[in-house]
């Protein structure tokens, strides 16, 4: 019989998962200062906040992210490898209002080596690939995806061909809509030479390997980029894994890898993550810093709502006048639930709810409706 809903299963494997790579459970109060998040507003992925008012007149938040407190909370000079299971209030994916909103996730600030960057990407397949496997298998297949992206690759290349500050956004956001058009347009009304507009626009279409990088490469940046992409797609050793230049973030905090988590069946990225080392800079924090979250409302929304049944068996009964009757029945249903199946007893014409299969049973023979 199956206790756990999908998102409630996936939640519990990922704890163990975390926990045995050395990750404690990080638990924060649903209040932050107004002000806390107003100061770090572009890093949130929500510019809408629920704010109040204390009993002393202080401005308070409904914690929209988890990430900003962790990091705030950090201890300067260790290791943080924390996780969470939290809940968060900002606007929902599906419907234009506030909902408190299942997130999960992994951080780790502090020295965050190549090991660590390809240890938070080990964890965040694995995720991604529970999340497939769970939820949303399909005769025992699955598929999804890890794509990777660089934000210091991007940068490399826009300076190297003379980007200007007021067009870089504009290029940032072009990118992230895999509109190499108009990044070529930007670019060209930029003063950018051919060869760099080209260059810059193909990142708008480019999916694939690290091997195909190198007529982008432009100097030794570019080049030690490229080495790094090649080391930590090789350490996962997956062909979910790919690298792709349209996931893009603020460059104010974000400053290496980024990634993104995709499952067949849900219409956007269900994980999202990278290195913030520039955040905890901003924070006067001499540390850098990588991590990821996961979206469980896409899965209860993509996932659970569209198979969602109230019982494997529904068992119908017409008359039971008789003591016999009621015995033969209650047989019928303990029969099935001892073999894990949920099981609803009701009677004929009621309005039932949904269920995989339909029975009906007079005390002796079973037809399936």
């Amino acid at each position: 019989m199956k206790i756990f809903t999908e998102s409630e299963e996936i939640i519990y494997k990922l704890r163990e998962l975390y926990e045995k790579y050395g990750y404690r459970r990080f638990k924060m109060s649903k209040f932050e200062e107004y002000d806390f998040y107003m100061e770090y507003k572009k890093f949130l992925t929500t510019q809408n906040i629920i704010s109040f008012n204390d009993l002393d007149g202080s401005l308070l938040a409904l914690k929209p992210d988890i990430t900003l407190s962790i990091a705030k909370n950090a201890p300067e000079g260790e290791n943080t490898k924390v996780y969470y299971n939290e809940n968060v209030y900002r606007v929902s994916h599906n419907i234009h209002e506030y909902k408190e909103i299942p997130q999960m996730g992994v951080e780790y600030i502090g020295d965050v080596d190549i090991f660590a960057e390809c240890e938070l990407l080990r964890l965040a397949h694995e995720s991604v690939q529970e999340i497939a496997k769970t939820a949303f298998a399909k005769g025992g297949e699955y598929a999804y995806s890890l794509d990777i992206s660089h934000m210091g690759f991007i940068s490399a290349l826009l300076s190297h061909y003379g980007v200007s500050d007021g067009a870089r956004a504009d290029v940032l956001e072009r990118l992230g809509k895999k509109d190499g058009e108009g990044i070529l347009k930007i670019c060209e009304g930029d003063g950018v030479c051919k060869e760099g507009a080209e260059k810059i626009a193909s990142l708008a279409e480019f999916h694939g390997s690290y091997r195909e990088l190198s007529p982008l490469s432009v100097n030794e940046e570019t080049e030690k980029i490229i080495k790094e992409l090649e080391t930590v797609t090789n350490t996962l050793g997956s062909k979910m894994v790919h690298i792709d230049f349209s996931i893009v973030n603020d460059m104010s905090y974000y400053n290496g890898i980024v990634f993104q988590g995709f499952v067949e069946g849900i219409p956007r990225n269900v994980l999202s993550g990278g290195r913030y080392g520039n955040l905890l800079a901003k924070m006067g924090k001499n540390a850098s810093a990588c991590g990821f979250a996961l979206y469980l409302d896409l899965i209860e929304l993509y996932g659970e709502a569209g198979e969602h049944f109230d019982a494997d068996i529904i068992i119908l009964y017409n008359d039971v006048e008789t003591t016999e009757k009621i015995k033969a029945i209650e047989e019928a249903a303990n029969f099935y639930r001892e073999n894990g199946f949920r099981v609803i007893v009701a009677k004929k014409g009621a309005l039932l709810p949904k269920a995989k299969k339909i029975i009906e049973f007079d005390g002796e023979k079973e037809v399936l409706v």
